[in-house]
């Protein structure tokens, strides 16, 4: 591991480990280690994939109410850290090519970027997206499940940074987490998502049966 590595993996886990969000430092250890799972099968800048799965969410524009000053605190991060301005451009690039913004995501434009996206979206489904999902509903105060609401079958932008409360935490399953499954890049990640996506569909069909009272 090289020093720039490693001196960017403390920076970033001291400035996340009061992170309550669900991107906290676990979030970004646990997506460098599958972005690294997924350069090795798929290729790409083994470097720069390392630095943007570990600076991916410091500059979240959700934070900074959806104007450019996500990139400017990231770009100041980077800065800290003497990375140099080529890579804090393709680094730059890589996070927003990340930015969820509901049906109108664009896909990502470089090898790098699919497969620090394909990490991090993979983080959201299966055992570990499932206990992401309503810690963030209890934190938002999203209620749990209600059979009366529809599950959103189109999101805008704004519906998804904006009105996640408004759905319920069983219905963001299939709002979010699934769609991701289906809209994953590389070869690798899609084969790992498949045992992911049955767990959480497995058990989203538990849950509707014990709400139910069927079991």
């Amino acid at each position: 591991m090289s020093t720039l590595i490693e001196k960017t993996a403390e920076y970033v886990r001291k400035k996340l480990q009061n992170e309550p969000t669900g991107h906290d430092w676990y979030h970004t250890e646990r997506v460098w280690k599958m972005a690294l799972r997924l350069q090795a099968e798929e290729g790409g800048d083994k470097e720069l994939i390392e630095l943007a799965s570990l600076m991916h969410d410091l500059g979240d524009n959700s934070h900074f109410e959806l104007d450019d000053r996500g990139s400017l605190v990231l770009h100041g991060m980077m800065d800290v850290l003497e990375i140099d301005e080529d890579k804090q451009e393709k680094i730059i690039k890589i996070a927003n090519d990340l930015r969820y913004g509901g049906d109108s995501t664009k896909p990502a434009s470089t090898m790098e970027s699919k497969i620090v996206q394909d990490a991090d979206w993979l983080d959201t489904i299966g055992a570990l997206g499932i206990a992401r999902v309503f810690a963030t509903g209890g934190r938002i105060k999203r209620s749990l499940h209600d059979p009366k609401r529809k599950i959103r079958k189109k999101l805008t932008r704004e519906d998804y940074l904006q009105r996640k409360q408004e759905g319920t935490s069983f219905n963001y399953f299939y709002e979010k987490p699934l769609k991701l499954a289906e809209r994953l890049n590389t070869k690798t990640a899609k084969e790992i998502a498949k045992h992911r996506v049955k767990f959480t569909k497995d058990f989203l069909a538990e849950f509707l049966s014990e709400w139910d009272g069927k079991k």
